[in-house]
């Protein structure tokens, strides 16, 4: 006799759900989240260092343009490249031919450095954003706003009208002191052209001052630190107002320790 047996239900085939639960889903989340708040600051940070690197590059490049300007024009610099209006005029000499009515291939370094989309990749740091740049109250029409990011010292060759004043390279006491080329605070660059009272860029960080030699920051001032600047003798290093706010910048003759 046979004997018939039921399968228990014990023994059916079971379904598993593979996707996840609720609890699971957030616990991904928020390790995500968690990532991405580490992360964050480190790319930020090696992205900020890339910049900087490149305009130091950039300036390094315009400081040999210069250079070798000068050794092809009997150590005379090239003009500092401010806007025309009543005091100032542009020369053909200005290191950078700036203006919208000008053309940027004539810059007295273009030669040396590049033409076009080249030299004006070079002319800006990539961590500028150029925004908010306006033409200086009063200059001649049709010039628009300074749309790079380094100014030359205006000591070096200054474009007063009627007077082109150009220094020789051999003049300047303390070249590896003397700054040649740097940036300056973005809401005040209007023009190719730096001095030391004017105060330096803050796209690469700030600090707190110790008090400028000038008297333009005091103690406790915010200032521009990390600020790309190359010299006479043609090394670039960052600064920060502490250092190029002294108007022995302005002074050839001038020994800086």
């Amino acid at each position: 006799m046979r004997v018939h047996t039921s399968r228990s239900s014990s023994h059916a085939p079971r379904r598993y759900n593979s996707g996840f639960t609720l609890v699971e889903l957030l616990v991904v989340i928020g390790i995500i989240a968690v990532l991405i708040a580490i992360l964050l600051p480190v790319l930020s940070k090696a992205r900020a260092q890339a910049n900087r690197v490149a305009c130091l590059s950039n300036i390094k490049q315009l400081c040999n343009g210069v250079l070798m300007y000068c050794n092809d024009n009997d150590g005379y610099f090239p003009t500092c490249a401010a806007w025309g209006s009543g005091s100032y005029v542009p020369y053909p000499e200005d290191w950078v031919h700036w203006q919208q009515n000008r053309d940027i291939n004539n810059s007295a370094i273009a030669r040396y450095v590049g033409h076009g989309e080249q030299l004006k990749t070079i002319l800006r740091c990539p961590a500028d954003s150029l925004e908010g740049r306006k033409p200086h109250i009063g200059i001649d029409p049709g010039q628009g706003p300074y749309l790079y990011s380094y100014g030359m010292n205006e000591a070096l060759a200054i474009n007063a009208r009627g007077l082109s004043w150009r220094t020789k390279i051999t003049l300047w006491r303390s070249p590896a002191r003397k700054i040649m080329l740097t940036e300056m605070r973005e809401i005040y660059t209007d023009a190719g052209w730096w001095s030391p009272g004017a105060p330096l860029a803050w796209r690469h960080g700030t600090a707190i001052s110790r008090g400028t030699p000038n008297g333009l920051l005091r103690r406790g001032d915010r200032m521009g630190a990390n600020v790309s600047a190359v010299f006479l003798d043609s090394h670039a290093e960052g600064i920060n107002d502490d250092f190029a706010c002294n108007f022995a910048q302005d002074r050839p003759d001038y020994r800086l320790p």
